[in-house]
């Protein structure tokens, strides 16, 4: 009669933890997608944005098309804006392709491989840095702006590039763990969102675990 009585209590017990495992789970995807969801209608709003911007660039281009250093600039721009625009329509993408119901390893997969597109594209977008120095260089100003011009204009133009390529170089999924003016820099990217949801997730996965 003791044993009968120890089963059903281990019966119930077993009920009230699976019961408590189902609702932190429950509990961490609601958080996690929350966060997400606010990353989603900052890439809807930057898509919009962004194509305005791309018209706006595709006028500008067209004006200035016989200034060649003003046109390869703008058209640089016109490149790094399209390259953003395609990053946020793919992070759009993963977020609705992540099913809860799946593994939690998985949903983890996804948004690590979405962090890392983000900072590979926050990176690509450093490279247009040197030339905001050049897209205002018309034919006039080349033919008569003579040395004073270049004075200027070369080491401007030279520590935007330095500058882009040590950005460049420094900004990674890594650094952003290691150096704090990194973590700054790709705050603002959604790379700190699909961070926070990985770790609510991951809080789920231990819990797993030590079930």
């Amino acid at each position: 009669e003791f044993q009968e009585l120890w089963k059903a209590y281990d019966a119930k017990l077993e009920r009230s933890l699976e019961l408590n495992k189902r609702l932190f789970e429950e509990v961490q995807q609601q958080k996690a997608r929350s966060v997400l969801r606010s990353l989603l209608v900052s890439r809807v709003f930057g898509i919009v944005i962004g194509s305005l911007y791309l018209v706006l660039l595709g006028f500008a281009l067209y004006y200035v098309r016989s200034q060649p250093v003003m046109a390869v600039s703008i058209g640089v721009f016109f490149l790094c804006t399209t390259v953003a625009i395609g990053a946020y329509i793919r992070d759009i993408t993963v977020i609705h392709s992540i099913s809860y119901s799946d593994s939690v390893v998985e949903a983890q997969k996804k948004l690590a491989e979405m962090r890392s597109s983000i900072v590979r594209v926050l990176r690509v977008c450093w490279i247009q840095l040197p030339f905001w120095g050049t897209f205002f260089v018309s034919n006039k100003l080349l033919r008569d702006g003579g040395r004073q011009f270049l004075l200027v204009e070369i080491p401007m133009v030279l520590f935007l590039t330095v500058l882009a390529i040590i950005l460049y170089r420094n900004i990674t999924v890594e650094n952003a763990q290691r150096k704090k003016w990194v973590a700054a820099f790709i705050r603002g990217s959604g790379a700190r969102s699909v961070a926070r949801a990985i770790g609510l997730l991951k809080e789920v996965e231990e819990f797993e675990k030590e079930g």
